[in-house]
């Protein structure tokens, strides 16, 4: 799924005022997080390193079936958040935490952490 692709629906489902650049940080911001967090933290990482999204054609970390819930729910929170929305903001919040559970833990099911040294006493 693309930048473009997930922008395209968040503005279809929630037209807004913020502009292509501001929901490109947002995702960025979100993929790098993503990245440090999940992936970095597993064997055979699907990239070895993270750079800044620059424009909407740019692939998105999270695959199909989790990428689409993962990142409309986040963009559409972040307009919420910024548009001082509470209560929507919270719903959508959920919504998408629930999201990054369900690949969190399809990631950690399918692929193997690194092992860090151990200490025994």
């Amino acid at each position: 799924m693309t930048i473009g692709d997930v922008i395209n629906r968040v503005d279809e489902l929630a037209p807004n005022q913020y502009s292509e650049e501001q929901k490109i940080r947002w995702l960025t911001g979100l993929d790098g997080k993503i990245f440090e967090e999940i992936i970095r933290t597993h064997q055979d990482p699907v990239r070895e390193n993270f750079s800044v999204y620059e424009d909407t054609s740019c692939e998105l970390l999270v695959p199909f079936p989790y990428a689409e819930d993962l990142y409309s729910w986040y963009l559409q929170a972040m307009i919420a958040a910024q548009n001082a929305e509470s209560a929507k903001f919270e719903q959508l919040r959920v919504l998408y935490n629930d999201a990054l559970k369900q690949y969190q833990d399809w990631y950690n099911r399918t692929h193997r952490p690194i092992s860090g040294p151990r200490f025994w006493f």
